[in-house]
């Protein structure tokens, strides 16, 4: 039986060198391991650090687009609802269940559920007694001229049953208050209409709100023929023709805006299966209301024109 030395300047004998020589080898080995085994570790966690950051990354990205396309398709509506024209036409869905539907043409073609009118561009204050008395005979769709709006359209029930629809125009947008010297003169299936705001304001003696001034029905020219797209097209660019158009003696009168925002709206019964009801619409600054001040210069107007079956809301 060997001893153990008995202190540290004794030698160690060969077996005991051996055994010591094992023992570091197998805790170095150990201690390599470990730090293997936490290497890998580490690695592994790099890794998956790494992918992760690599997915946010590419989410943040992909949300980043989305959020710019659909900032821009915001901007392209907000642009379209103020730039597109001064008057845009629909037809709800539910009257469109019903069969009814609008076009510019009146044999049909191109039948839809909106349309919209042309701007009508660099307009000043004209009166009611420049316009041409033919404006509901001269075109199909937009036929503008100087210095107003004029556009023409069909309304058709191409259902199987009657319907009774409801008819409601708004003022939607103006700037600088132009809708208050703004006329609209509304044709249906030949007879006008004359829509305008109240004077703000503005009273008789008697307290009511001054009145409009008065207009009257026009005489349509004898053998008259509708001019052609080129001819409408030439004539408002010329200069405002200011000659006054022979009237009846049969009086239009004007009727005040319901509201603030709605022009008018009226309910037209009974219109049967293949019936067409024929709109044209014109719209101007009036220079006799006393609203046509400079302050509404540059500004413009842009209403909407509602179609819906009368027993459903608009």
């Amino acid at each position: 039986m060997s001893k153990k030395p008995k202190n540290v300047d004794e030698p160690f004998s060969p077996e005991q060198l051996e055994r010591l020589e094992y023992k570091g080898d197998k805790q170095v080995q150990l201690q390599r391991q470990k730090e293997g085994l936490f290497q890998r570790y580490g690695a592994k966690r790099d890794a998956q650090d790494i992918a992760k950051q690599v997915r946010w990354k590419r989410r943040a990205g992909i949300t980043l687009v989305v959020l710019v396309l659909v900032l821009f398709l915001i901007w392209i509506m907000t642009w379209l609802l103020t730039t597109i024209g001064d008057l845009v036409i629909t037809v709800d869905s539910g009257a469109a269940k019903k069969g009814i539907s609008i076009s510019e043409h009146e044999n049909g073609d191109g039948s839809t559920f909106k349309l919209s009118a042309n701007m009508a561009e660099e307009v000043t204050n004209i009166t009611y007694d420049w316009l041409p008395a033919t404006l509901d005979l001269e075109a199909e769709g937009s036929h503008n001229g100087r210095n107003y709006l004029a556009y023409t359209f069909y309304l058709t029930n191409n259902g199987k049953e009657t319907v009774n629809y409801q008819s409601m125009l708004q003022s939607v947008k103006a700037a600088k208050d132009a809708d208050e010297a703004c006329r609209v003169m509304v044709y249906k299936n030949g007879e006008p209409e004359v829509f305008a705001k109240e004077n703000r304001g503005l009273t008789s003696s008697d307290g009511s709100p001054e009145p409009f001034e008065k207009i009257f029905k026009k005489e349509i020219p004898a053998n008259y023929t509708p001019p052609t797209k080129e001819e409408i097209e030439e004539a408002a660019q010329l200069p405002q023709n200011k000659e006054l158009v022979n009237h009846t003696d049969e009086e239009i009168v004007i009727q005040p805006f319901i509201d603030s925002k709605t022009v008018f709206n009226t309910e037209i019964d009974g219109l049967e299966p293949g019936q067409t009801d024929k709109y044209t619409i014109v719209m101007w600054i009036e220079g006799e209301d006393p609203e046509c001040l400079d302050v509404i210069r540059d500004g413009y107007v842009k209403m909407m024109w509602f179609f819906n079956i009368a027993d459903e809301e608009l």
